[in-house]
């Protein structure tokens, strides 16, 4: 009872801190999720998700709890999370421009309050915090580094399965044109937002949250990246097909009608499949392992 009250106090303190900490957020999130889905609706099913994963340590999270004494322990660790909240309070008019630094903002309150309140999670959380504002951050650079030339392969393998499929569509680069059975001419540019390295950066971020989680050996989490990656740059080319196969029966309508979704569910489907045979790879049950380090003290 005891891990469940100071689990929820965290929860609802954070979540309370961050109309502070990160005000610009939800409106951020909301704007590009409906521009691009036209629903907000297409984030829940990847929080579910993350909740599945991190569910998976609640009982290492819950003997912490557990453990954490009175409110004179560990002040210095308090004193840290004071000041990153503090810090996030004072930034929010420059991290609150765009949705990425808003994002990491509110990541980094719900761990300041963590340090704040339950202080022996600090090591527990670290990992999460990590990851988690790496994988919000990581998709721009990465985007202007390798979209170009993912958008690329990508317009290559589709060309190549369209034209095994005996659909005339004329390529340039990533551009593409062909004439629908409507009459219409359907034209779009595989672009570096289309390129997947955004799914392939979310992959491998879910899945450094699972190796920390499950306690899985290096050897099958790297094997599991390597062939992910490979699969998902496949997958952007199956999809850049599909379109193409419904714009070319049904016009540009139903081609832009399905672009968004069709991804959002090819995907989805795509880690929820990895976090199956993930789950059933190789263990670690020796060694250092950075999510149970947050457990190193005694009651006081």
């Amino acid at each position: 009872m005891k891990a469940a009250i100071r689990f929820l106090g965290w929860v609802t303190a954070a979540g309370a801190l961050s109309t502070v900490t990160a005000t610009s957020f939800p409106v951020l999130l909301n704007q590009i999720l409906g521009d691009t889905f036209g629903t907000a609706f297409a984030v829940v099913p990847f929080v579910a998700l993350f909740a599945v994963i991190f569910a998976f340590r609640w009982k290492d999270l819950e003997r912490v709890l557990e453990a954490e004494g009175g409110f004179r322990t560990l002040p210095r660790t308090r004193l840290a999370g004071v000041a990153i909240l503090a810090a996030l309070a004072v930034l929010e008019p420059l991290t609150g421009g765009v949705v990425e630094t808003s994002a990491v903002a509110l990541i980094l309150t719900f761990y300041g309050a963590s340090l704040a309140i339950n202080p022996l999670t600090a090591r527990f959380l670290l990992p999460y915090a990590a990851v988690l504002s790496a994988g919000v951050s990581a998709p721009s650079a990465l985007q202007w580094a390798f979209g170009a030339p993912l958008a690329s392969l990508s317009s290559a393998f589709s060309a190549g399965l369209v034209g095994l499929l005996g659909v005339h569509v004329t390529w340039q680069g990533t551009q593409f044109l062909f004439a629908s059975k409507t009459g219409e001419i359907v034209s779009a540019v595989v672009t570096q937002d289309c390129s997947g390295i955004v799914s392939v950066t979310t992959f491998l971020g879910l899945l450094a949250l699972m190796h920390i989680d499950m306690h899985k050996e290096l050897r099958a989490t790297v094997k599991v990246a390597v062939a992910g990656t490979a699969a998902l740059v496949a997958l952007n080319a199956v999809r850049i097909t599909v379109l193409i196969l419904v714009g070319y029966d049904f016009g540009s309508s139903a081609f832009w009608g399905v672009h968004y979704w069709l991804g959002y569910a090819q995907f989805l489907g795509f880690y929820l499949a990895a976090l199956v045979i993930y789950s059933r790879m190789g263990r670690r049950d020796l060694g250092f392992y950075p999510a149970n380090s947050g457990f190193p003290y005694t009651p006081s």
